[in-house]
C-alpha cells in the first residue's frame, strides 16, 4: 500500500504542465562620479588668486601678432650675369684675367624698399658655365654681402667646354647669418644685389682665342630667404581682419541672466617696430546660443588713433602701445558682455606708414619686432546668476527584450556636495535620435548653494550636501528602446541666504561640485 502511493505521486508529478517562472530583482549601478573644480567652469583664461582666497580672471585674446616675416618677404629671386666679348681676343696667355666686373641686379620687393637685411634662414645656389676649351678659374662675389665683415666670395676650377656644350658646375650654400647691403654700387640705392665675376684661364694651360660666340656666365638663385633684420622704407601695407574667437562653453547656456560687476575691457595695439602706424576698431559683437546680437558701442570704436615708432635697438628695443578702454561709463559694456555670447567678433586695421616715407628710409625692426593687437578683460570672479541655464547633451542607448528580463521601473539619484555659491535646478530630458523630446525628468529638489552651509574649519569651505531623485515612470520605461539622447539641464541662481533673491557671488580659489550619479532599477527576469 505504501509503495502505491509514492508510485501515483510520483506519475501526479512528472505529469503536471510546466509553468514559466519570474521574479524581480532590485539592480543598481553607478553611472558617474566627478568633480568639478574651475579649470572646468573657466574656459582659456588665466585664473589668479588674490591674498583673501578669492579668483580673478584676465580674460585675454591675441587678435593679431606679426613680426618680420610678414612685413618682409623676399621673394625666390635668380640674378645672371654674363661676359660675352664683343670682338674677338686672340692667342690670350695662360693665367690671363680676361674678365673683371660687377652688376647690379633689382629685386622686386613692390613698394617696400630695403637697405640692408640680415639673413636668419636660407640658400644660394651658384651655377657657373664654362664654354671655352680649356680650363677657366670662376672668382664668384656678391659685394655687400658678407658674414663678420668677411665678403661673400666662391671659387670654382672649371673643366674645359665648348660653346654648345659648356662645362656647368653647381654648389647649393648657405646664407644663414649673412648681412646683405641693398644700397648698390653707389650707395644710395635700395633693392640692389650686386655679383661680381673675375675669370683667368687655366695659369697651366695653352693660349686661347676668345670671340663673340663665347658665353660665360654666372647664376645666383636665392631660395626661402627668411630675416631676422631689416632697415628701409616698409612701405604702406595695410593688416586687416574680422577675427574670430569662440567661447564654447556659453554655447550651452539657453537662457537667463549673468551679472558681471566691476568689468573692463581693453583693446591694445602694441607697436615693436620702428616705424609709425595708425589703427582703427571697426567693430565688435558677439552673438549667443539663441542667435542674440549686441555690437560694443563707444567713441572709441571708429576713429583712427596713431602710434608713435619703437625706440631703441637690438638689445634695448622698446614697443609704444595704444590701449582703447571699455567700461560702463564709457560704453554698453555690461549688456555686451552680459549677452553671453559664445561667438565673438572684431574687426579692425592697422597701417604702417599712414603718411608714407617720412622716416627718409629708416624703418628698421629686429628679431623681438612684432605688432599685437589684444583684447583683455580682467574682472573678479564675482558672478550674479538668475537663471542662468546650461544645457548638454548624451548618447545613450537602452535594449530591453519584453520575453525576457526587462525594467519595469527605476529611478536616477544624484548625491553632490556644492561648494559654490550657487543652487541649481536639474532637469533630464530624454530624446529620440533626430532630437524630438518623449519624456521630462524633474529633480525631486536644488543642489544647493554652498551659502546654505557653515564653514568647515579643515578647509576653510562651505560645503552644501544634496539628495535629488529622478522617477523614471512607466511611460518612458515603454520608450527605452526609442531614446537615444539624454538632455541634462540646469538652472542656476544665486540667492541672498536670508531673502533668497539672485545676488552677485565671490567664487572661492577652492571652490569644487562633487557629484554621484546612480541608477537603480527594478528588473523583471522571465525564464
Amino acid at each position: 500500500m505504501r509503495k502505491l502511493l509514492l508510485f501515483c505521486v510520483f506519475i501526479g508529478l512528472v505529469s503536471c504542465k510546466k509553468e514559466g517562472t519570474s521574479w524581480n530583482v532590485d539592480l543598481e549601478a553607478p553611472l558617474i562620479h566627478d568633480t568639478l573644480s574651475l579649470n572646468n567652469w573657466v574656459n582659456d583664461s588665466t585664473l589668479t588668486e588674490t591674498a583673501n582666497g578669492e579668483i580673478e580672471v584676465d580674460l585675454t585674446r591675441t587678435l593679431l601678432d606679426i613680426g618680420l616675416s610678414e612685413l618682409i618677404k623676399i621673394p625666390d629671386t635668380s640674378v645672371t650675369q654674363l661676359f660675352s666679348p664683343i670682338i674677338t681676343l686672340n692667342n690670350i696667355p695662360p693665367g690671363t684675367t680676361f674678365v673683371n666686373a660687377i652688376e647690379e641686379h633689382a629685386v622686386d620687393l613692390d613698394d617696400v624698399q630695403l637697405k640692408s637685411i640680415r639673413v636668419f634662414d636660407g640658400r644660394v645656389k651658384v651655377k657657373v658655365y664654362n664654354p671655352l676649351g680649356t680650363k677657366v678659374l670662376f672668382k664668384v662675389q656678391m659685394p655687400g654681402v658678407t658674414q663678420n665683415g668677411v665678403m661673400f666670395e666662391q671659387n670654382y676650377s672649371v673643366d674645359a667646354g665648348s660653346v654648345t656644350n659648356p662645362t656647368v658646375q653647381e654648389e647649393w650654400l648657405e646664407l644663414s647669418n649673412y648681412q646683405i647691403d641693398l644700397r648698390g654700387v653707389s650707395g644710395l640705392e635700395y633693392n640692389i644685389l650686386q655679383t661680381k665675376l673675375t675669370l683667368t684661364t687655366d695659369p697651366n694651360g695653352v693660349p686661347v682665342s676668345i670671340s663673340s660666340a663665347y658665353d660665360f656666365k654666372f647664376e645666383a638663385s636665392l631660395s626661402d630667404i627668411k630675416v631676422d633684420y631689416a632697415k628701409g622704407y616698409f612701405g604702406s601695407k595695410v593688416f586687416s581682419d574680422n577675427a574670430n574667437f569662440n567661447i564654447d562653453f556659453l554655447n550651452m547656456i539657453t537662457e537667463g541672466t549673468l551679472d558681471l560687476p566691476g568689468t573692463a575691457l581693453q583693446i591694445t595695439v602694441e607697436n615693436g617696430i620702428k616705424v609709425p602706424v595708425r589703427g582703427q576698431l571697426h567693430y565688435l559683437k558677439n552673438t549667443n546660443q539663441l542667435g542674440n546680437t549686441v555690437s560694443l558701442t563707444s567713441p572709441e570704436i571708429g576713429p583712427n588713433f596713431y602710434i608713435s615708432p619703437a625706440v631703441g635697438s637690438w638689445t634695448s628695443l622698446q614697443s609704444n602701445s595704444q590701449e582703447l578702454s571699455f567700461d560702463p561709463t564709457n560704453s554698453n559694456l555690461e549688456s555686451f558682455l552680459e549677452n553671453l555670447g559664445a561667438t565673438n567678433e572684431a574687426s579692425y586695421e592697422v597701417q604702417l606708414n599712414p603718411w608714407g616715407n617720412t622716416t627718409a628710409g629708416n624703418d628698421e625692426a629686429f628679431p623681438n619686432s612684432r605688432i599685437k593687437v589684444k583684447a583683455s578683460a580682467q574682472l573678479p570672479l564675482k558672478l550674479g546668476l538668475d537663471g542662468l541655464t546650461l544645457r548638454d547633451t548624451f548618447d545613450i542607448n537602452f535594449k530591453q527584450n519584453e520575453a525576457n528580463t526587462h525594467v519595469e521601473s527605476g529611478l536616477i539619484y544624484l548625491d553632490v556636495s556644492n561648494a559654490f555659491p550657487f543652487s541649481c535646478d536639474p532637469v533630464l530630458y530624454l530624446m529620440t535620435e533626430d532630437g524630438q523630446i518623449l519624456h521630462t525628468l524633474i529633480g525631486s529638489s536644488q543642489i544647493s548653494s554652498c551659502e546654505m552651509a557653515t564653514v568647515d574649519p579643515i578647509d576653510g569651505l562651505k560645503k552644501q550636501p544634496s539628495h535629488i531623485e529622478f522617477n523614471i515612470e512607466k511611460e518612458a520605461l515603454s520608450d527605452l528602446a526609442n531614446i537615444k539622447k539624454i538632455i541634462v539641464e540646469a538652472r542656476f541662481d544665486s540667492p541672498n541666504a536670508s531673502t533668497g533673491l539672485s545676488e552677485p557671488k565671490q567664487v572661492q580659489a577652492k571652490a569644487f561640485l562633487s557629484f554621484k550619479l546612480r541608477m537603480k532599477l527594478n528588473t523583471k527576469v522571465i525564464l
